[in-house]
Parts: structure tokens; sequence; C-alpha cells
């Protein structure tokens, strides 16, 4: 047989025209009962803005650059942004649980055994969260009544809005509490290291040392206040992230290169390699010795004070705070047109699949009824079976 040419295809569909005309229509009409058949479904938006929070965590990066933004980023919360926590909460089992018990989910869904795991699958199926390119949230929630729909997007902002501000509420209080705590042992700290000198001064009569000591120890107590912010961003790092986090390992490390550095200091009384006094800590008279222990103990102290106070005065702030942190640009209102079922999509798809689905059982039928090949058992049934569909449809083969 030789190759066949575009109009020899074109010729066998034209002889089985009545087969697939006649299966074209009532795959159509099938089609068509089942999208007016299937229950309507409506799609209701709504769209929030995440409102910047400024808080004293975030606020810290400017006031800490003299030593390096030593707490900024410890300080500053959790690694995810805003954004990806708000995308977390709207996904979290608790709010989509309140939303299922609040609206009788369950018996919408006429789920009857496992009914949390089932209702909560096919909740997800009706809902979606997207970030818009404008940088808002796009909530929609699809149900058969076009009421609930709107009912259960604006359930959804008013129920995220009380549990990002719970959060952030007891964020910013455990916050506080961390930086009271450190304050008010800062203050106790400091006063027992004045009266500490003063009583020295009493005892000995010693009131001052010259003035290239004060210098190598005012660089040490800078240092030593540093390691102070470095360790307190440790161990709040250790409160919030736990002492496995890699963000603890790190800041770990940076306290015992600051230590290593602060020992190397008081060793040989040098600062970047350059040295700023001849005499070392350990070779210098005891009482000299007792005097800028205590004097450098008052100099930490009181920088520490300069950064905490600031700290722990916005901490208050922002826990008093009672500032919306969600945003509704558009309130979910009741649609009027169906979401689904998409008829004419149904029943192009259907229409198509059966045309391409026919047009191969056509060719296929063709060739194995023209075939003059001795023929296998499935080839032997295959031709009974379209021997069968000519006779149907009375299709004659030239």
């Amino acid at each position: 047989m030789g190759k066949r040419k575009f109009t020899d295809y074109l010729s066998i569909i034209f002889k089985w025209k009545k087969f697939i005309i006649i299966n074209l229509i009532v795959v159509s009409v099938i089609a068509t009962i089942i999208s007016f058949i299937l229950p309507q479904k409506y799609k209701a938006n709504t769209i929030i803005m995440v409102t910047e929070n400024n808080n004293s965590m975030g606020a810290l990066g400017g006031m800490l650059n003299n030593v390096g933004s030593i707490l900024g980023g410890a300080l500053s919360g959790n690694t995810g942004t805003p954004m990806d926590k708000i995308f977390g909460y709207l996904d979290s089992r608790k709010i989509l649980m309140k939303v299922i018990k609040k609206f009788n989910l369950v018996e919408y869904y006429e789920i009857k055994n496992f009914k949390r795991d089932k209702t909560l699958k096919r909740f997800k199926e009706d809902i979606s969260f997207e970030l818009t390119e404008n940088g808002f949230i796009d909530i929609s929630v699809i149900n058969k009544d076009p009421r609930m729909s709107a009912e259960i997007a604006n359930y959804f902002v008013e129920i995220l809005d009380s549990l990002n501000f719970e959060f952030s509420l007891a964020y910013a209080k455990s916050y506080r509490e961390f930086i009271e705590k450190r304050y008010e042992e800062n203050l106790n700290d400091l006063a027992n290291a004045e009266n500490d000198m003063e009583k020295f001064q009493e005892d000995t009569g010693i009131y001052s040392v010259p003035d290239q000591l004060k210098i190598a120890f005012e660089a040490i107590a800078r240092m030593e206040s540093e390691l102070a912010l470095k360790e307190m961003e440790r161990d709040y790092i250790a409160k919030t992230d736990g002492t496995q986090s890699s963000r603890y390992f790190l800041t770990q490390n940076q306290v015992e290169l600051i230590k290593e550095k602060l020992a190397s200091m008081k060793k040989d009384g040098s600062v970047a390699n350059k040295s700023i006094t001849d005499l070392s800590f350990e070779k210098l008279p005891l009482r000299q010795k007792q005097y800028l222990r205590l004097y450098r103990q008052i100099e930490v102290q009181s920088k520490l004070l300069e950064f905490i106070l600031p700290m722990y005065e916005q901490a208050v702030m922002e826990e008093q705070k009672n500032i919306p942190t969600i945003v509704v640009l558009d309130r979910a209102i009741i649609p009027q047109l169906k979401d689904s079922p998409k008829k004419a999509f149904i029943i192009l798809t259907a229409f198509s699949l059966t045309l391409f689905t026919l047009i191969i059982i056509v060719f296929q039928g063709e060739a194995i009824i023209s075939s003059t090949n001795s023929l296998n058992i499935i080839e032997i049934k295959e031709k009974k079976f379209f021997s069968a569909v000519l006779k149907l449809y009375k299709i004659k083969l030239d």
C-alpha cells in the first residue's frame, strides 16, 4: 500500500461521518445536561493590606549602629517577613477549624466519616490566598451560597486580624519583659559598681590613675559592653529560636570571638594591634588594678544603659500600642455571577475530546477492515466489532 495522502484521510472521515456525528451529538447532549445538573458555585473575594509595624525590634538597627547593630538582627523577630506570617496564619489549622466550626461546613460538605480531615481537605479546595502584583493579599472563597461565600471571606479577615494582633501583642510583651529584666539588672549592677568605687576611694584615698591607663580601660570597657550586648542577643535568640538554631550557633561564635579579643586586650593592653599603654594589666600595682577594675565596670554598665534604656522605653510603648495590623481595601460582597460550572467550557471540552477520540477509532477501524494480512486474535475481535459498527450505522465501504 502506498503512502496515504491528506485527501485519503478526509475520505475516511467522510465515509464514517454518520458514526462521528451521531456520537458527537450524544456526548454533547450528555455534557450539556451534566453542566446544568452540576450545582452552581459562587466566588467572593476580599483584598487586604498588611500594615508596616515599625516596632522597637525593627528600630534597633539605627539605634545600635555605633556597636555594629549588635541586636538589630536578633530582636527584629523571627526570620520570616510579615507577609510570610500572614500566609502562615491563613493556612493554619487553627484558623481553618474556626471557620469550619462557625459556618458548620461539615454539614455543608456532607462529611460522615473522618469529619475533621476530610472537611479540611474539601475546604482547602474552595479557598485560595494569593499575593497580588501590588503587594496585597487576595482571599477567595467558593461556596454554593453566594451570601455564605462573602461571609466566610470577611470572617477570614476578622479572625486573621485578631490572631495577628494577639501574636504581635504576646511577642511585644515577651520582648518588653526580656528588656525590662536586663534593664533592672543593668541599674543594679551600675549602682553596685558606683558603691564599690566610692568605698574603694574612701578606703584607699586613690581617686584617679594616669589618663593613659584610662584610655586603655575605656577601650576595654567599650569591648565589654559590646560583649554584653552580643550575649544579650544570643540569650534572646535562645529564647525565641532555641539553642539548636543556626542563628544561635552563629551568635555564640561571635561571642567567643569577642571574648578572645577582649582577653588579648587585657593581657597586652593593645587595640587593633596598636599599643595604647606600655604597661599590661597584669603588671600594674594591686591598687591600680583594683581601681581600674571598678572604673571599667562603671564604664561598661554606663554604656549598656545608654542602649538599654531607650530600648526599654520603646518596648513599653510598643506593648501599649493598639494599631490595626490588617487594612481591608475591598470587603467581600455577595457575588452575582456564578464562578462554576462553566457550561461552555464543559461542552466544548467534551466535544473536542470526543471528536479526537472518534477520529482515532475511525482510522483504526478503517485499517483493520481494509487489511488483507493475517490477523491475530485481538485484531480479529476488533474486525468483528467494527463490522458491527458499520452495520449499526449503515456505513458502506468502497
